[in-house]
């Protein structure tokens, strides 16, 4: 009867939580969502968990949802410049284009990731923010991002849709260190030379509200409004010949043809000489990019007068991508990688990193295997390919089955080395035998008003301090939820997986890159979670092997579980 009215509170308070906490600020107060009362319930937090690193060496970033774009330096990890490749395709295919086709002007628009802010009454204009991007100062509370230099080329190697080394039996992939190729294949021409240094050597992430004027009667006023993005001159001589040149003829047919012509512009990233130690890095869609060519056309009227009109030439940056990373590492954090990667003992310190950086691998209940049970619950001797922590788990020595109510991995975050460093919003766990999400990441239907904070049951939120600025808050910890996979390993004989820790971009992609030759992940361990990748930013946890003398023993990763016994 106890045990009853604890479930019937339990559910009551998680009821309560799971719809009050959409509204609240998950940045600030992670996955906490029952608290830390657990109603009496049996608290184990003694089992052994190891934890170490290994690298990830090249990631696949072929045809990402979202790619880097940009040149940061991180205090500890080091730096990374992220540069892309984009087919280009034509909006509309065997388009008529007129006579004596001059181009007169050249736009390339690329939307941040941004959210509305404010709109003036009056005015009519509109306040944004941006989202997704590294590197910036705090003046009068506003990010201001730092240069980088941003120039634009044209790609002349093809990015092919199947791989001919397998018979164009699979996918072609590209991965993140192949920018000596794309270098080598480049139109050394800039196409986005303009005079006004913002344009390239001192491109600046901007998120100022986008404006088109026209004249009239005899006035400016506001003809479009955009929301915040790139705006990019490029060169007119380029896409008249390109376009409408000798070489062009047939080329506009269709999209196939298209593509093998005009192979796709190249995004190469650099550090400002206005500001070479620290850049800015935005996440972006490319897909949404567009390329539009405004040129005139000769008209000649019935009565034989020759007029000019204008028209439109739109391109779209879609088709196949690449996302190229460029890393500096710092040699602590290479050094620190090394000495933190014995799957043994496990690590003082986790570095999970996104791109081409690191990963955290996670055994729960360590190595132990010299004894088993009988199917009857009679202690065996010998190995059975369990450890003895969990045999012990499902065997009690009572007899009693025990009863999972909750269980928590919670990663403390080392404040000390992530001075001043841009922290991931969001760690992921999965099971890394199969390359895919524990079953409480499928059984979380948790959803809030921003996307990336669903499935705050599950968890994996950064959970922040109370300083007085938003700017100025830092991480604590992150907690992970897996509750039903314990219940499956102790209660159902689930199969023991290794784990696989990594920071994520978005929750709500699963799916997985290939990670690129021999690599200290050895097979089957091939693969990394695609969200992952197009994150940049990477933080330092607290592992497993803290000695009981060290000043942070207290916040070792340990596995906590909450359970019950049956009267």
């Amino acid at each position: 009867m106890q045990n009853k009215s604890i479930y019937k509170l339990l559910f009551l308070v998680g009821v309560i939580a799971f719809f009050t906490a959409c509204d609240k600020d998950f940045n600030e107060i992670g996955s906490d969502v029952i608290g830390d009362d657990h109603f009496g319930l049996i608290k184990n937090d003694s089992q052994t968990v190891l934890a170490y690193n290994s690298a990830t060496g090249q990631v696949e970033t072929s045809n990402q949802p979202i790619n880097s774009l940009g040149y940061y330096n991180n205090p500890f990890f080091g730096k990374t410049k992220a540069s892309v490749v984009s087919q280009v395709l034509l909006d509309t295919v065997n388009q008529t284009i007129g006579a004596n086709p001059t181009v007169t002007k050249v736009e390339l628009s690329l939307p941040y990731f941004s959210r509305l802010i404010s709109r003036d009454a009056t005015s009519g204009d509109s306040t944004y923010e941006l989202d997704s991007i590294q590197g910036f100062s705090i003046v009068n509370d506003k990010k201001v991002f730092n240069k980088i230099k941003l120039s634009v080329y044209e790609n002349n190697y093809t990015l092919r849709d199947l791989d001919a080394s397998l018979n164009f039996l699979d996918v072609q992939r590209y991965y993140s260190g192949e920018t000596s190729v794309f270098d080598a294949y480049k139109n050394p021409a800039r196409l986005n030379d303009d005079t006004n240094l913002a344009q390239n050597d001192e491109f600046i992430y901007s998120s100022a509200e986008i404006k088109t004027y026209k004249t009239v009667d005899g006035a400016q006023v506001v003809d479009t409004r955009s929301v915040p993005g790139m705006r990019l001159k490029l060169r007119n001589d380029f896409f008249q010949d390109k376009l409408f040149g000798a070489g062009a003829a047939g080329k506009l047919f269709n999209n196939s043809v298209f593509k093998d012509y005009f192979r796709g512009l190249y995004f190469k990233v650099d550090a400002s000489s206005a500001s070479p130690n620290q850049g800015s890095m935005s996440l972006l869609n490319f897909k949404q990019g567009k390329i539009i060519v405004t040129y005139t056309i000769n008209v000649t009227s019935s009565t034989g007068v020759v007029s000019t009109k204008e028209r439109k030439f739109a391109i779209s940056l879609g088709g196949n991508s690449v996302n190229l990373l460029e890393n500096d590492y710092s040699t602590g954090y290479t050094s620190a990688l090394a000495s933190n990667s014995n799957a043994a003992t496990g690590a003082y310190n986790l570095f999970p990193k996104g791109g081409e950086g690191s990963m955290s691998i996670i055994k729960l209940f360590g190595d132990q295997d010299v004894r088993g049970y009988s199917s009857t619950g009679t202690p065996t001797v010998g190995p059975n390919g369990i450890p003895d922590e969990l045999d012990d788990l499902r065997n009690p020595s009572d007899g009693k089955k025990l009863l999972v109510n909750e269980a928590n991995l919670t990663f403390y975050i080392d404040k000390d080395k992530m001075t001043g460093a841009a922290e991931p919003n969001r760690i992921y766990l999965y099971d890394l035998n199969n390359h895919r999400p524990i079953i409480d990441y499928y059984t979380d239907y948790s959803v809030s008003q921003n996307s990336k904070n669903n499935k705050f049951v599950f968890g994996g939120l950064i959970e922040k301090d109370a300083a007085t600025s938003a700017y100025n808050k830092r991480g604590i910890k992150y907690k992970i939820r897996l509750t039903n996979h314990m219940i499956n390993l102790i209660s159902k004989d689930s199969t023991n997986v290794r784990l696989g820790l990594v920071v994520t971009e978005t929750i709500g992609v699963a799916s997985n890159g290939m990670l690129r030759g021999a690599v200290p992940v050895a097979n089957p361990f091939n693969k990394y979670p695609s969200a992952a990748i197009y994150n940049p930013l990477g933080t330092i946890l607290f592992g497993n092997n803290i000695p009981a003398t060290d000043p942070n023993y207290a916040k070792r990763l340990k596995l906590e579980i909450y359970y019950t016994k049956p009267n």
